[in-house]
């Protein structure tokens, strides 16, 4: 009697679990470039279900054959949140008018098959971590720190192709860089002469994006550090960068508040049945109090 009580915990723990990746998407629905993450629920292991047949009561004469097993059917016991499964769709780009806000779009990067599976490379910008590692973001909202390096709105350094942090001259404002679709940084182009190639934005291309370990709110790691498209003179594969626009959250602010709520109500469900359960047993206890 306490399987159904024990599927009902799991949906529980499930949908609270869910709602936790939910209301962490919702909170980031504003944070340029997030990618949000979904939930993948898994039932338990299907469990075969047989009961004993004492004897052959349909067949006359045949020798009785104790403990013979007949089937029933198939029980599952639950589902539970196995992982979460980040989403890395192009987010819309809108314009900011901002000469250190950069969007990476990288929709025309052709599928790649990986391990049998047609996966989307995903393209992302480069920065360099506190510990010295590199992390992978799509984060492009930019400023310059008190000694002149391109860094990201959390702090961290932007990679150059190079691999080596992208620093400015404190005598070149921002208003005077102009970054172009391959990620070249160029100061003062409006004066010819004066115009200073400054280098170019590190992008590193991940073919199976999966393989990525979130790292904070905003930012991947890889188990290996990833190529850029720079490397080896390296062709751009249809990553193209865009100047004084940002890339907004993939976040759908409104299906997120409707998923929400169909989560609650799951919840809730659940939440029921476990009382129904409860109430059940106290009867139960109670007959037997009084039988005995």
């Amino acid at each position: 009697m306490l399987r159904g009580l024990y599927s009902a915990a799991s949906g529980m723990f499930s949908m609270e679990r869910r709602q936790e990746v939910l209301s962490n998407n919702l909170a980031n629905a504003q944070t340029p470039g997030f990618k949000k993450d979904d939930t993948v629920l898994r039932a338990f292991p299907k469990l075969f279900i047989q009961r004993i047949q004492d004897f052959n009561e349909n067949v006359p004469g045949a020798s009785q054959v104790l403990g013979q097993h007949v089937n029933i059917g198939e029980l599952t016991n639950g589902v539970y949140a196995q992982e979460r499964i980040p989403s890395f769709n192009q987010g819309a780009l809108v314009q900011s008018d901002q000469p250190l806000d950069v969007a990476i779009e990288d929709q025309n990067i052709p599928l790649q098959v990986v391990n049998g599976r047609t996966v989307k490379p995903t393209a992302f910008f480069a920065v360099e971590l506190p510990d010295g590692t590199v992390g992978y973001t799509r984060n492009g909202k930019w400023d310059l720190d008190s000694n002149g390096n391109l860094v990201t709105s959390d702090g961290y350094r932007v990679l150059g192709a190079d691999h080596k942090p992208i620093q400015i001259s404190g005598s070149i404002s921002k208003e005077d860089l102009t970054i172009n679709a391959e990620g070249q940084v160029v100061a003062k182009t409006n004066n010819p002469p004066k115009s200073t190639n400054i280098g170019q934005i590190g992008i590193a291309l991940v073919q199976n994006p999966y393989d990525l370990k979130r790292h904070g709110v905003n930012v991947y790691k890889s188990d290996n550090q990833l190529p850029f498209i720079q490397n080896n003179g390296g062709t751009n594969p249809g990553v193209a960068l865009h100047q004084g626009f940002i890339e907004q959250s993939n976040v759908d602010a409104g299906q997120t508040m409707t998923d929400m709520m169909s989560t609650v109500r799951a919840y809730e469900a659940n939440q029921k049945v476990i009382s129904a359960y409860n109430q059940t047993l106290d009867q139960l206890y109670s007959v037997g109090k009084i039988n005995g």
